[in-house]
């Protein structure tokens, strides 16, 4: 599932962003509708594809926007220190840029540090709380913690954003029966 989120990320990453793209555009509050009442699959990921686009965009500053895609690319090949070091400078100059946390918050992630991921998803979500991303990377780090009581809070979070994500059922099952096996 990691890898897949990865993978897509990186895909994402390579679309061409929109004119002045950031996440303050005042399109994702309609994107986010749209979103949540989504009836498909499909229409869902179209309009992930669409937010994911703002959320990889730096307006207006194109050495960020050319640092924070090192990241990205550090990320898509395991280079964890090279993405580390990017992620910093780009926080430095940008530290309101939800996406930049995010993807700290994935290297970390990919390194075992879970406490220092779950440190920048929250700052994530502190600046983008609809960041279905960051939903999803907290959910499972509290899975890999056995803290199935906060994961299924943050899953039922996810679930209001992305409700036609494939998939949220069944993780939301396996939660409740390893949170009922802990409990014996």
């Amino acid at each position: 599932m990691f890898r897949l989120l990865v993978a897509s990320l990186w895909i994402v990453s390579i679309l061409p962003p929109p004119a002045n793209a950031d996440q303050f555009a005042p399109e994702l509050d309609g994107l986010f509708e749209r979103l949540a009442a989504a009836e498909s699959e499909t229409a869902g990921r179209q309009l992930e594809s669409m937010i994911w686009r703002h959320w990889l965009a730096f307006p207006d500053d194109s050495e960020a926007q050319y640092i924070f895609n090192d990241v990205v690319e550090a990320i898509s090949f395991g280079q964890l220190k090279r993405g580390l070091e990017q992620a910093d400078k780009v926080i430095e100059s940008h530290p309101n840029f939800a996406e930049i946390w995010n993807k700290r918050a994935t290297l970390y992630f990919i390194q075992g540090d879970y406490q220092r991921s779950v440190s920048d998803i929250i700052q994530t979500l502190a600046l983008e709380p609809r960041h279905f991303g960051a939903l999803s990377g907290l959910v499972q780090i509290f899975e890999r913690q056995a803290q199935y009581q906060r994961a299924l809070k943050v899953l039922a979070q996810l679930k209001a954003v992305v409700p036609q994500s494939p998939g949220l059922d069944d993780w939301e099952g396996r939660l409740r029966e390893k949170l009922a096996e802990s409990a014996t």
